[in-house]
Formats: structure tokens, sequence, C-alpha cells
């Protein structure tokens, strides 16, 4: 129960915290950028004939002085790729730098395709503006794409804060505190997802080649949205866990537990179409996943630790084939021995982060974290505060208009009587 108010507490503040702008409906306009945004190509899925679309962004300085810089951090790209030779000629994005001497930040042939997402993270150098401009052919065509722009100003000196209560994040960055813990990669660096306590949902596409940091727990899903697969990739993560007594390393370990997988089935006892395999350590790195892969609907084992360190390279591959398909991982920073200050002891006597206890995910290993007495008080109280809530709503939707009618009616009634 209180894993479900801490979701739609997530999500009412997500709602709330950004806006969505769409290109072929700002075209010609500019876009001021205070803290963050949320960018696609249209509402719908197909796009114009002979669109020819420029956005300015504009990363507002307020009183952060003249540092002000845009980043645009892509979701996800899909629109239609001719060939290696002719590129993109049928549709095309493009994105410069800065508004009087403009620098081409993409690819000279633009972007287009459907590939890895974390290839495209582009920011502004040259002043506080970014053009974004989408071009068509002259038929119509489907295609998409989806971004988050985000202010920052960079700090050229370590020894130096950020202004304005901004966050610092662990590339040097500041961006306002709204961006953290809301699913998105707002720094360039995922330590607005990852901090400690932040106990994040993130997506494997998004952070290929990218490091995961475990402070308590992160879920981590394939896609954001939608379960087709991009053909002919890898994409692989490094999950670090952090040990809160000596910083990364020390006694931190990695748990990783399958909560589901819908891959193509194994052909030949080989997941050849899809596959997905998790390893024990960094620098002698341990298949711990099997040689085959994992892949399928149901898994023998779901789940998976790492012995010689605290990191866990997971590492996803697919062929040439359309397919669909997904995956759900909860990650789990844990150790044994004595528990700390803020932790709670598993049945099997590893040490969890407290935050973790009875939100309805398996971090323990044993789901010992699910089924003590303060979960049950928990769910009680939750259930409760439902209640309670559902009855305020009658009282005051219902019950509080008609009071208020009746004693307005005994009023007039009296005003009248002693006339």
């Amino acid at each position: 129960m209180e894993s479900l108010w801490v979701f739609c507490f997530v999500l009412i503040s997500q709602a709330l915290a950004y806006k969505t702008y769409y290109m072929d409906e700002n075209c010609g306009n500019t876009l001021n950028l205070d803290t963050y945004f949320r960018l696609q190509a249209s509402r719908k899925s197909s796009l114009s004939s002979g669109l020819n679309c420029s956005v300015d962004i504009f990363a507002t300085s307020k009183k952060l002085g003249g540092s002000a810089r845009v980043h645009a951090r892509f979701l996800s790209i899909n629109m239609p790729f001719s060939t290696p030779v002719s590129g993109c000629d049928r549709v095309k994005l493009e994105l410069h730098d800065g508004i009087r001497n403009k620098t081409l930040l993409t690819p000279k042939n633009g972007l287009c395709g459907d590939s890895l997402y974390n290839s495209y993270s582009y920011v502004t150098v040259n002043d506080n503006f970014m053009t974004f401009t989408l071009t068509t052919n002259p038929s119509p065509q489907i295609g998409t794409f989806d971004a988050i722009i985000t202010n920052f100003h960079q700090l050229e000196d370590p020894n130096d804060a950020c202004l304005n209560g901004w966050w610092r994040c662990g590339n040097d960055r500041c961006v306002d505190p709204s961006t953290k813990c809301n699913t998105f990669d707002n720094c360039g660096d995922n330590t607005d997802e990852t901090y400690e306590k932040c106990k994040p949902t993130m997506y494997f596409y998004e952070n290929c080649g990218q490091e995961i940091h475990v402070y308590d727990a992160v879920h981590l899903k394939l896609k954001r949205s939608g379960s087709s697969l991009i053909p002919n990739t890898v994409c692989d993560n490094i999950v670090v866990s952090h040990s809160k007594s000596s910083g990364v390393g020390a006694p931190a370990q990695v748990y990783a537990h399958f909560r589901s997988i819908n891959l193509q089935q194994k052909v030949s006892g080989n997941c050849t179409a899809a596959r997905l395999d998790v390893f024990d350590g960094l620098r002698n790195k341990k298949r711990i996943s099997g040689s085959e892969g994992l892949c399928g609907t149901s898994l023998q084992t779901v789940d998976y630790t790492t012995d010689q360190d605290n990191f866990m390279p997971i590492e996803f591959t697919t062929d040439g084939s359309n397919q669909v398909g997904s995956f759900e991982i909860t990650l789990t920073n844990f150790h044994t021995g004595e528990c700390l200050a803020g932790e709670f002891q598993c049945t099997n006597g590893r040490c969890v982060d407290s935050t973790v206890q009875c939100d309805g995910y398996q971090n323990c290993g044993d789901n010992s974290d699910n089924v003590s007495d303060l979960c049950s008080v928990i769910a009680g109280l939750a259930a409760g505060a439902i209640v309670a809530i559902v009855l305020s709503v009658i009282f005051f939707v219902i019950f509080l208009p008609i009071f208020i009618i009746v004693v307005m009616g005994r009023r007039r009634r009296n005003r009248y009587s002693g006339i």
C-alpha cells in the first residue's frame, strides 16, 4: 500500500513539474527553458509533407548570470532512414548550438532512423540557445522523437557551489532540484536519478554504455514505452553498488531480481534473437547467467548476486529481426555482516537500506523485507488513510453542501418570520 502512495505521489509530482511541447505546433517560436521540459516531434505519429520547422530553445539565466546552457537528451528517436548513402533524405532532424554563430551539433546528414538513445545527448557551448530543425520530403512520413531538454550551468571550478539552491550533478553541472528522481537523465550522467534515497525507475535502452549507481534500490526496465526492440544492437550497463561505510567498494554487493521477462524463446538451447547476460565483477568478469543467455518468458533462476566486487555488468543483444520484448529487474544494494543504522536486516543475514522495506519489491532475496510486522502496520495505516480520505471526500462533496443549504434555508425563514 505504501508503494501505491509513493507511486501516485511521483506521478503527480512529475505531471506538475514539466511541460511537453510539440515541434510542429511551435515552428518559428522560441521556447523559454527555466528548468526542463519534454520536446516531441508531434502529437501524432505522422509528420506533414514538405515540413521545414525550426524551434529555438532559450535557457533563461534569471539570477544565474550568463552561464545558462541547454542539454538535450533523447529518450527515443524513430524516423525513416533510407540508405547509408542517401541518409536522412525522408525525415531529418538537426540541432545547432548558439543563436549568432550557429554550430551544427548533430551529424552532417542529420538524425533519423532508430538507434540507441544514449548516443544522442547534446549540449550548447556558444551560448544559451539551441535550435531544433525538422524537415521532411514532399511525401507524408511516419516518425517521431522524444527528448528531455534541461537548463543547466557548468561549474568551472570543482570548489564552486551551485547558485540559487540548484543541485550539483556528478559531472559538476548544476540543475534545478525538481529534476531529481523524475526518471529522466537531466544531469547527463544520471546522478540526478541514482543518488542516495532516490530509488528510481530507469530504462535499459536509455543508459547503454553507462553506469547505474545503486545506493538503495533501482527498478530497471527495458524501455520507457512500447515493446519494439532495436535490431542488431549490443547495449550494456554496469551496475555499481555503493557502500555506506567507506564509499564505493568495501562490502557492498549487487542483488538482481528478475520480476519479469518476455523475450523470444531459445533456439537449439540458446538465446539467439534476443538475450540478456549477467556478469559478476568488473576486472575479472564472470558470467553468472549461463552460457546460453537469458530469454523466453520464464527463468529457472530469477536471482543473481555479485561475489567478486560491487560491479554487475548486464548486457542485452538483439539480432537483425524485427521483434518485441520486455524485462524488469529490481537491483538492490546489500552487504552481509553487521547492519548499520538506517538498514534492515533480512532473515538471510543481508543488510539493505530501510527505505526498501515494505515496498512490494524483492530486495532481500527471501522476501523478508515485505513480510515483517512493520509491513502489516503500514498496510493497515494505508488502508485506514484511504478510508478516511474517501469519507472526507463524501462529506465535503455531498453532506457539506446539504448542510449549508439547510442552514441558509433556516436563516431565510427566520428572517421572513420576523417581518
